[in-house]
């Protein structure tokens, strides 16, 4: 439950993406609308009594709880149920409904008597405003970020077997998960049991998570969302002058190796003497780079098109941005205390199979735990809108 001074400050801050003022003379269909999008996104709050203007002008009726909750049960599927209380601001009643994240998502006005599923009356919040979802890639969104679907088992669109490299993959495959090999018969059934080959109506093809680790040459032509973009810039802001920047566009082991090639050519090397023994230091633990590197590679949001993995190396920091929030049960601070969390588990695996991560959850702990033995302070790791940014700092 807020306090009376949390709630003057958020509504001093004015709405945003968790926060939402109404009038509780709005209809309930608008109620609703706002319901759904805050639900949908990482949950919130709901002022009632407040005016989009931050006035706190008071409720004008006694039956809202009850009324907040028969919209939840009649006109939000899946039901959701938020917690409701009322509190006097100065000489005024307010209501606050709060919100969790939603764990069903998609949440939508639900269609007919028989509350079912509605794909035309889906509402998701954007900044401070709530607007209808409108693409086949926002509901696939919504589907992933509540683990209902894993976007990288569907087959790419356009590309066929030939756009699969079966030679390297087949080496991958008895150099590093042998067992399967030797169960599967032969390696094209082997590749569809690993969810990286799919029989359609239009024959074998590579799925996304198949084509994104073994993909041939550029395949960013086939997804867009492939690459990874390292950037150096001589001073402390993406304004100053790029020195040096690169585009990667091939699978992700080769764009992985390229960018950690990249991240070696300006990690400077200083040293001190104690007694009579040279102490070698790194601006940045490399081990510390890899593993957030690693990450962004293998939990960003493949369902965002049009983005890619930047890496920025400025003077005095390097920045790792994602596309995507994080997921569901995720926060910064679990993160940071070893959460475990696979929103592309089939690429998580596979880097696992390569050596590059472990599947235990520690990347981000262990990587404070480096940082701090190299001198550096801790992992600085904001999530905005659309992307997760991962700040390592110079020692």
């Amino acid at each position: 439950m807020l306090t009376e001074i949390e709630i003057f400050r958020m509504i001093e801050n004015d709405e945003n993406s968790y926060v939402e003022f109404k009038d509780d003379r709005v209809s309930n269909r608008d109620l609703a609308e706002e319901i759904i999008a805050l639900s949908n996104h990482k949950g919130g709050y709901i002022f009632l009594g407040v005016s989009d203007d931050k006035q706190i002008v008071g409720l004008t009726r006694d039956d809202n709880e009850e009324r907040i909750m028969n919209i939840c049960d009649d006109s939000v599927f899946p039901t959701v149920f938020p917690t409701y209380y009322e509190t006097k601001i100065g000489d005024s009643k307010i209501a606050v409904i709060e919100l969790e994240v939603g764990s069903n998502k998609p949440y939508c006005i639900p269609k007919g008597q028989q509350k079912k599923f509605n794909p035309d009356e889906i509402y998701i919040r954007q900044g401070s405003k709530s607007r209808k979802l409108r693409s086949r890639d926002e509901l696939q969104r919504l589907f992933q970020a509540s683990a209902h679907i894993h976007y990288e088992i569907i087959p790419v669109a356009y590309a066929g077997i030939e756009n699969f490299d079966l030679e390297s993959a087949t080496k991958f495959l008895n150099e590093k998960i042998r067992q399967v090999s030797m169960a599967s018969g032969d390696p094209e059934t082997a590749f569809k049991n690993l969810d990286l080959l799919v029989e359609t109506d239009k024959g074998l093809r590579p799925t996304i998570a198949g084509l994104l680790l073994f993909g041939k040459s550029e395949i960013k032509k086939l997804l867009p969302q492939a690459g990874i973009t390292c950037v150096k810039i001589n001073g402390h802001s993406k304004a100053d002058i790029k020195s040096d920047h690169k585009f990667f566009n091939e699978n992700l082991f080769a764009n992985f190796n390229s960018a950690w090639n990249f991240f070696n050519m300006y990690n400077t090397k200083s040293y001190r003497i104690e007694g009579k023994t040279r102490i070698d230091k790194l601006a940045y633990p490399d081990n510390v780079f890899r593993e957030i590197l690693a990450n962004a590679c293998i939990h960003r949001d493949y369902t965002i098109a049009g983005s890619e993995i930047m890496v920025w190396i400025f003077e005095d920091r390097i920045e790792i941005s994602s596309p995507g929030r994080l997921p569901n049960t995720i926060s910064i601070e679990k993160m940071k205390n070893g959460a475990k969390y696979h929103r592309n588990p089939i690429l998580a695996q596979f880097f696992a199979y390569d050596g590059i991560v472990e599947m235990l959850g520690q990347g981000v702990l262990m990587a404070n735990i480096w940082l701090r033995e190299n001198g550096n302070p801790e992992l600085q790791i904001e999530e905005m809108e659309e992307e997760v940014i991962v700040t390592i700092f110079k020692g």
